[in-house]
């Protein structure tokens, strides 16, 4: 096994700019995302990635493509790598959640981990997605330097099973527009080397208005 991964979340969107949910719906990355993931790329090279996988969702895809394009490398697209799907609320301002799905928004900031979102997914169903997809890698390579460019609660989710955490513990975890996590799979299992790392950023902008930090 003894392979790195190296995860990576998408670049600033138009909708993480709204403030609204994303999930398996799509905005494009602003002018500023496009920066972000660039400034990675420069940055990213000094590490030895091997392969790229990225979920198939055009945010993620048009981060992962820059990326690819810096190290030489295709990029493999995976509905594994997907976000939590969001159902109804995919589209949506917090305003609107906050207003039309009262009850179901107040699980979602004080119990994640139960929300039932109409239409959507849990994050027991990202967990068991994305721990599928991590096993399937380890078994398949060997010592490798693998980069997966997804999304944020994804990458949260991701985290939190590797440090054998709850995923009430969602929140506890930031992830930063183009941030960078990698973690190394030991004999005793993976280690956690970097979080949220957005040290390649030259201008870094917080946004408050997400639906979802």
């Amino acid at each position: 096994m003894a392979n790195t991964f190296y995860i990576v979340r998408h670049g600033q969107t138009n909708w993480n700019i709204l403030g609204k949910t994303q999930g398996h719906g799509n905005s494009d990355l602003t002018d500023q995302g496009i920066n972000q993931a660039k400034e990675l790329a420069n940055d990213i090279v000094k590490y030895p990635i091997d392969f790229i996988y990225s979920s198939d969702l055009g945010r993620a895809v048009q981060t992962a493509e820059i990326l690819g394009s810096k190290l030489d490398i295709n990029v493999k697209k995976t509905e594994a790598l997907r976000e939590m799907g969001f159902g109804v609320w995919e589209g949506r301002l917090i305003k609107e959640i906050k207003e039309k799905y009262a009850d179901i928004y107040t699980t979602w900031r004080n119990q994640p981990h139960l929300v039932n979102i109409p239409q959507g997914e849990t994050l027991h169903v990202i967990k068991e997605r994305v721990d599928n997809f991590i096993n399937e890698l380890n078994n398949q390579y060997e010592n490798k330097h693998i980069m997966l460019v997804t999304h944020s609660v994804t990458v949260r989710v991701m985290l939190l099973s590797f440090l054998g955490s709850s995923m009430e513990n969602i929140y506890r975890i930031k992830q930063d527009n183009t941030a960078l996590n990698i973690v190394e799979f030991r004999d005793y299992g993976p280690v956690v080397i970097k979080m949220n790392d957005t040290s390649h950023i030259t201008n870094h902008v917080k946004i408050n208005n997400s639906a979802l930090e």
